[in-house]
């Protein structure tokens, strides 16, 4: 009895000792969901104001894409439009659009003001870059816009990487042979490469290009040796295309 007494006695304090976790109270609970919600609000709202603001300039850039007729004060109010979206959030494909919004403003304005307008386009297609690589069409459009400026390295590296990011776009593969051409003394191994690999590639989606393409006296050359990869069928089609355009 004893014993068993002085067992329980020692028992005692260590049970009393011990606590169990208390459950959150509902105050506790509100406060932690009124912090997340006013997170979330305070992370949603500047991508909200952005969009909305940017929302008008979507339909310019559509007519762009459209080759619909756009004036000159409309592309300023949408570039403008986007500018300002990109001071709530930045967004890689926004920045993008503006770059091209930029560029058909300077090809319309008066040689004074041209300037400014090739240099915020190309920040702009950098800016864009810089957030979201992996878009093609803005490579290919910052090829442009340096070679342009005279900048035939800065063109052959943008123009690799538009290749390298997309190479199978029917909408950009004919214009980045035509620039490569261009910059042919100016190509290092590697996008020489790849130029060829586009004409390969365009021979699937625009044959009649190629075709046409090989008749360049600078051109075919490297057209043929471009093909000279093609299975034997494809060789013979290539032949066969050829004949019927003369």
């Amino acid at each position: 009895m004893d014993v068993t007494v002085t067992t329980m006695a020692n028992d005692r304090p260590e049970t009393q000792g011990s606590s169990s976790p208390q459950p959150a109270s509902t105050w506790e609970v509100a406060v932690v969901a009124g912090l997340i919600g006013v997170l979330l609000v305070a992370l949603g709202v500047p991508r909200l104001i952005a969009a909305v603001q940017a929302l008008e300039a979507r339909g310019v850039v559509w007519d762009l894409y459209t080759d619909a007729r756009v004036s000159p004060g409309e592309l300023a109010h949408a570039s403008a439009a986007l500018a300002a979206a990109e001071a709530w959030t930045r967004d890689g494909e926004r920045d993008g659009e503006r770059s091209l919004l930029l560029l058909h403003q300077a090809v319309v304005a008066p040689a004074e003001a041209a300037p400014a307008l090739w240099d915020a386009a190309e920040a702009a297609a950098v800016s864009a870059l810089s957030v979201a690589p992996g878009q093609p069409s803005v490579w290919a459009r910052l090829a442009d816009l340096r070679e342009r400026r005279g900048d035939r390295e800065g063109a052959v590296r943008a123009l690799r990487m538009s290749m390298l990011s997309g190479s199978f776009v029917p909408a950009l593969m004919v214009p980045r042979i035509e620039q490569g051409l261009r910059l042919l003394p100016a190509l290092d191994h590697e996008t020489l490469d790849l130029l060829k690999r586009q004409i390969r590639l365009t021979w699937v989606a625009h044959p009649e290009f190629v075709v046409t393409l090989s008749a360049r006296p600078v051109a075919g050359p490297l057209v043929r040796e471009a093909l000279a990869e093609l299975s034997e069928s494809e060789l013979k089609q290539f032949q066969h295309q050829q004949e019927s355009k003369r």
